[in-house]
């Protein structure tokens, strides 16, 4: 196997370990945690993942990741609540995530309607006191 190949596989093995680590941080908050540690935690899964799908050109990867970074980041910074809507919004990211990360460790297409539900959805979650501390065009990215 060549050493990029290695290196790739050790990625792929790391997503596994980070979706783990991200789905357990959502069940906790879904069921009420509400520690900022939580969050971060949830977010550097995420941020991970990006990260090292950046260092492959995983285009796909990159995008959705950092949709769904996007929207952890309205979390920690407390522009966005964690309500059960928002939560569920991310769980179903969660997933999609899981969906994206195996597309690209097969070297297969995922459905790109499916991957814009995130920031589609999430655009709608913004409270409207976000639309005056963030310039719109960070909105629009979500």
């Amino acid at each position: 196997m060549d050493p990029m190949a290695a290196i790739k596989q050790t990625f792929f093995q790391e997503c596994e370990e980070q979706l783990g680590e991200l789905e357990t941080g959502l069940l906790a908050i879904q069921d009420g945690d509400s520690d900022p540690e939580t969050v971060n935690a949830v977010f550097r899964a995420v941020h991970s993942i990006k990260g090292g799908a950046g260092a492959f050109n995983l285009d796909d990867l990159v995008h959705f990741a950092h949709a769904f970074e996007s929207v952890l980041d309205h979390l920690r910074a407390g522009r966005l609540a964690a309500t059960a809507e928002l939560v569920k919004l991310m769980l179903r990211a969660a997933d999609m995530l899981s969906d994206v990360v195996r597309a690209a460790r097969d070297d297969t297409g995922t459905d790109a309607e499916r991957r814009e539900v995130l920031p589609m959805s999430s655009a709608q979650l913004i409270p409207m006191r976000t639309a005056a501390i963030a310039p719109p065009h960070a909105i629009a990215r979500l």
